[in-house]
Formats: structure tokens, C-alpha cells, sequence
């Protein structure tokens, strides 16, 4: 899997229509506030043109794109994280995936009631920002609760936790992330049991309608302000366009999203702002039974890389045999070539991984 995010928000800003244009999961949309504690799930492919390149030439039997979980839960409220609404049933849907994407609603319709009756983007993160904080918050209490009590034995272990635990909870009493704690490299695997909501990275959505797509838009451009602010990405999607778009066939679409001025889809662009987010990059295999895409963290090592597929390839590594992607179009799509101009390689276990590596790891077990 290349990566899983929680879709969060008030209500009623549009978060489950985007779930539903981006994976055509046909969730309920509506009342889905403290109507069910229950998510919405659902599991797109990533789209990449490479693999049917490669799969093509190679004639695979079988290709298989890296894929996308999208965590849809219902509307956070006020109060959510001491119960109201669905309360801790919901936030709990979200604390094992990788990212959080936050929807915000940045369009104005007076057929669709705000929350706080007006629409205002940065109030509106404000609040959700100040839930997950409590969340969090009571979290961390518990967990110092229990690791006082060591501590003041002498405990080195428990003392150096509950410093981490101490300096997070300084941010949280603020109503700040956690995300924002100084500590130490070595010490934030202390706290990674707790799943920490304010830890995740943060992918902010612009939920606009037709006007919001122009650069000026007032909701837009103040979301887009607060996330340059704070080192997030923002992206703006009409879930209305694409609603409309995943509709229509395949063909179609280019010229669909020629019509509005898009350049890529909603899904594309979730897509690569949680891949740079995540900090994330795609290797290749390519063979006649299956030609695959695997989703690592950009600074990976080969033998970590060949863990991806399966343990053994990782503890019997032996070498990898590698191309780039380029390379193999540059040499006219024949790997033949591709070793007659040297750019296939052998590379050992200190090898980091690229973008766009084809591999075949070599092993023994």
C-alpha cells in the first residue's frame, strides 16, 4: 500500500462528496454526523503510466499499481474529543493512519448550513485544530499518569519518557501540536505507541465550488495562507467537478478538465501532495508474471527496499540489478540496450534507492 490518510472536518463541508468523487465509493452523504461512528473506507490505485509501459513490453500477466486508503469519518464537533458527537468512537478511526487530510469548506451556499453559520476557513481549523489537541491531550495524561509512578523510583527509562511526555504536553495545554515538540530525534519513538492525532502530518483540501478555482478566491487564498503558515500543503478541489468528472468515461475526462482549466484531477493531486508530504517515492518490478509498483520513503536502502516485497529478500540480499525507468525509454524500450549503453547496473547494500528504479534484487536464503 503506498500510504493511508483520515479525511477530517466539521460537518457539512463537503468531506464525504470529495470521498465519493475520489473513489467512487457511493457513501452515504448527509446525515452521517453522530448518525454512526463507523467509517467510510475505501482503496484506490495510483495511477502510473509506467506500469503499463513496462507491463506492455514485458508482457505481464498481471500488474498492480501501489494504492491510496482514504479514512472517511464523520464531522468533528465541538466537545468531539470529550465525547460529543461521536466523539472518541471517531477520532480512534484515525489515529493508524499515516497523514490527515483536513477538508475545509471555502464555498458559500445557503442551501447548506455552516456550523457556525458563516464560512470562515481559518476559524474553522482552528476548531478542529483545538479537538485533536484535547484528544491528544487526554492521551498524554493518562500515559504520564502511569509513568510518574515509575519515574519516581529512579527508572531511567520512565524518567526519559516522561520528559517527552511532559515537554508534548506543555504544547497540547495551548491548544498546539504536538508535531511542534523540540525533542530529541532519539526520543519521539517513545511516544509512537500512543498514535498521537497532532503528530500526523497534515494535508489541507480546499473544498471550493466553480469560483473558487480562480486564483484570487478570498476562502481559498486565507486556507492556502494558514497552511504556507504552517508548512502544510493546501490543494483546492471542487468536489462538484469532480463528482461530474468521475462520471464520465475515461476518454473523456481530458477534455472535461480542459473545459474548467484543470490540469490533473482532485485524486492526482491528492496524490502527489501526500507523496511530498509523506515524503514518500515509487520503485518498479517488471517481469512476465507481474510487473508492480512498491511505495518506500525517498532515502531507502536497497536491502530495506527488498524488505518492501517480502522479508526474505531483505535478509538474503545479495545485490540489486537496477535501471532507471528513463533510461529503459531512452534506450527505445529494450533492456538489451539498456545494458549496451551501461546503465544497468549492479549495486550493493549501500545503495539508496531512486525514483523510477526498475529492479530485480538478487538473494539467498
Amino acid at each position: 500500500m503506498g500510504f493511508s490518510c483520515g479525511i477530517v472536518g466539521l460537518p457539512r463541508v463537503g468531506k464525504t462528496s470529495i470521498f465519493n468523487a475520489l473513489t467512487a465509493a457511493g457513501a452515504q452523504v448527509g446525515a452521517f454526523t453522530g448518525a454512526s461512528s463507523d467509517p467510510n473506507i475505501a482503496m484506490v490505485n495510483v495511477p502510473d503510466p509506467r506500469l503499463d509501459d513496462l507491463g506492455r513490453v514485458n508482457k505481464s500477466r498481471k500488474i498492480t499499481p501501489t494504492t491510496l486508503q482514504f479514512v472517511d469519518v464523520a464531522g468533528l464537533v465541538r466537545g468531539s474529543s470529550k465525547g460529543g458527537g461521536t466523539g472518541n468512537q471517531f477520532l480512534a478511526h484515525i489515529r493508524e493512519v499515516d497523514a490527515v487530510v483536513h477538508v475545509v469548506r471555502c464555498f458559500e451556499d445557503e442551501n447548506v448550513v455552516h456550523e457556525d453559520v458563516t464560512v470562515n476557513p481559518v476559524r474553522d481549523c482552528e476548531t478542529i485544530h483545538l479537538e485533536l489537541a484535547l484528544a491528544d491531550l487526554s492521551t498524554v495524561d493518562r500515559r504520564r499518569e502511569r509513568v510518574l509512578k515509575l519515574a519516581r523510583t529512579g527508572d531511567a527509562q520512565a524518567k526519559r519518557l516522561l520528559g517527552a511526555l511532559e515537554a508534548v504536553k506543555a504544547l497540547l495545554d495551548e491548544g498546539r501540536p504536538a508535531r511542534e515538540a523540540q525533542l530529541h530525534k532519539e526520543d519521539w519513538p517513545l511516544l509512537s505507541d500512543l498514535n498521537l492525532l497532532t503528530v500526523k502530518p497534515i494535508l489541507y483540501v480546499a473544498n471550493v465550488d466553480e469560483t473558487g478555482l480562480a486564483p484570487d478566491h478570498p476562502h481559498a487564498s486565507a486556507l492556502e495562507a494558514l497552511a504556507t503558515a504552517e508548512g502544510a500543503p493546501c490543494v483546492r478541489i471542487c468536489g462538484k467537478i469532480e463528482a461530474e468528472m468521475a462520471a464520465l468515461p475515461e476518454a473523456d475526462r481530458a477534455e472535461f478538465m480542459e473545459v474548467y482549466g484543470l490540469q490533473e484531477s482532485g485524486l492526482s493531486k491528492l496524490i502527489h501532495a501526500g507523496f511530498g508530504l509523506l515524503d514518500l517515492m515509487t520503485f518498479l518490478t517488471a517481469g512476465e508474471d507481474e510487473t508492480r509498483a512498491w511505495t518506500i520513503t525517498r532515502g531507502t536502502k536497497a536491502p530495506q527496499a527488498a524488505g518492501k516485497i517480502h522479508s526474505d529478500l531483505e535478509r538474503g540480499f545479495i545485490r540489486l540489478e537496477v535501471y532507471s525507468y528513463d533510461d529503459w525509454v531512452a534506450s527505445g524500450r529494450d533492456e538489451k540496450k539498456v545494458k549496451e549503453k551501461g546503465h544497468w547496473r549492479s549495486e550493493g547494500k549501500e545503495y539508496v534507492m531512486r525514483e523510477g528504479d526498475v529492479c530485480l534484487f538478487r538473494f539467498n536464503v
